[in-house]
């Protein structure tokens, strides 16, 4: 499997970082033009208000003085100290004659302009915004220098350019320490799963304390990998329980077509040798019938034929059927229905009638087969919230605690059972037919015997 090689270009930590980078300067760069423009019209519309509040004030003298009480006040403004105040003004006759100011002409139009300090000859670059006005038959030009709003924008865009850089750098260093953090345990990962690759099934995803995204992806294909040891595992176990098991009927099999063909050799009858050869034939392709279907159930194949049902019938029509078997085997078996299935008129969940049967029959046979004479077996189910149950029990001989979990195994069989008739499947089906139904089985002891409980969790969904 080919190894790793880290690119910090292509770590997925070094691209969110760069992408973070560039929202935050695309974000910065709209607060900072909010902010100056802001700011700016802050500074102009209270340049805007001071010429205004000149402009009243011009007024109003020229309507108490006349031009000769406007023209003064300029002159005594100008001869106090002309830094005190430092509003550019000119006031011009109707014919355009220049009677007072301080600077030239601006305008010949009533109205707002702004100027460059190098067009009113003032020898700066300074810009100025101007207020011309009428006065009576005259125009009064007032002005102030703009210098904040253009002292503001060279600050700003110094303070953005500063920020700008300082933010790229923090956020290469940045990601660079993220994507070499991020490659470390990219590489582990790498490392554990070509260790999986290689057949060690026994590998693991390292997970750290912090609990975050990529742990959570971790453990879930922990999780995976641990189904899987576990089905290999299980597929290993069931080749070697089916060359274990399968090797002693081949065995009679081939036994059995030798004497018949010994028979034929001898002139004598053959068809009794033949008829046991048939029957063995028929017990190992019942096997591998079983085991078919098992797979088949366990692939979940047989979703589609999920309706929505009552068990009850289906435990009765059980009963029913192996009421005689038991009574042929010297055994009992009753149908206890618990006051639940009463009170909600059945047992009512979504599955595979057929299916459900063959599980509630493999149960019941289960039993029968291990069970000596005398054996009372109870068929029971009901409702616990929103579960339905079924309970198979029997007051036999039970199976050892240590043995519990292995019996679901296929072809598993007791030591004490190896002499009875069977393959060591049946309850192999009852756990995949569980299993498809969202199941699950509990095996108790029974003080003697052994109960079996199947419950549905009726809130379980079930995919088709």
């Amino acid at each position: 499997m080919p190894t790793l090689k880290f690119k910090i270009l292509n770590s997925m930590p070094f691209r969110l970082a760069l992408a973070f980078a560039a929202l935050y300067f695309l974000c910065m760069s709209v607060g900072a033009v909010y902010y100056y423009k802001t700011v700016q019209d802050f500074i102009i519309g209270s340049i805007d208000e001071s010429l205004i509040a000149k402009q009243i004030t011009a007024l109003k003298i020229y309507e108490e003085f006349d031009l000769d009480g406007l023209i003064g006040l300029g002159e005594i403004q100008a001869a106090s100290n002309p830094m005190q105040d430092p509003t550019g003004y000119y006031l011009a006759s109707p014919t355009g004659k220049r009677l007072m100011g301080n600077i030239p002409s601006v305008s010949e139009q009533p109205g707002w302009l702004t100027v460059v300090g190098s067009d009113l000859e003032l020898g700066v670059d300074e810009n100025y915004r101007f207020l011309t006005f009428e006065v009576g038959d005259h125009l009064l030009s007032l002005g102030r220098s703009v210098r904040e709003a253009d002292d503001l924008r060279r600050h700003l865009l110094g303070t953005f350019l500063t920020a700008f850089l300082g933010a790229t750098v923090l956020a290469l260093i940045g990601s660079a320490i993220l994507a070499s953090r991020s490659h470390s345990r990219v590489r582990s990962i790498v490392s554990s799963m070509d260790r999986v690759a290689s057949g060690n099934l026994n590998a693991r995803l390292p997970i750290s304390p912090k609990g975050d995204d990529i742990d959570s992806l971790s453990s879930n294909m922990n999780d995976a990998l641990a189904l899987l040891q576990q089905q290999i595992s299980g597929m290993k176990q069931v080749s070697a329980d089916i060359a274990h098991d399968l090797k002693t009927p081949l065995n009679r099999l081939n036994i059995k077509i030798e004497e018949a063909a010994r028979c034929v050799e001898n002139g004598e009858h053959a068809g009794e040798k033949l008829e046991q050869a048939i029957e063995e034939a028929a017990n190992i392709n019942g096997t591998f019938e079983a085991l078919l279907r098992i797979s088949q159930i366990e692939a979940g194949a047989r979703k589609a034929n999920f309706i929505a049902m009552d068990l009850l019938p289906t435990l009765q029509t059980a009963y029913e059927v192996y009421e005689a078997v038991a009574e042929e085997n010297n055994q009992t078996i009753q149908l206890d229905l618990h006051k639940s299935v009463e009170e909600n008129a059945g047992l009512h969940l979504l599955g595979d009638k057929d299916l459900l049967l063959q599980l509630t029959v493999n149960l019941i046979e289960n039993a029968i087969r291990h069970c000596p004479d005398g054996t009372n077996i109870v068929l029971s189910a009901g409702v616990e919230e929103s579960r339905v149950w079924m309970r198979v029990c029997d007051n036999g001989p039970g199976i050892p605690e240590q043995d519990r979990d292995k019996v679901f195994r296929r072809l598993f069989r007791l030591e004490s059972s190896r002499t009875t008739k069977g393959s060591g499947l049946g309850l192999s089906l009852v756990k995949a037919v569980a299993d498809l139904h969202c199941a699950t089985i509990k095996l108790s002891d029974n003080e003697p015997g052994l109960c079996v409980q199947i419950s549905f969790d009726l809130d379980c969904p079930v995919d088709f």
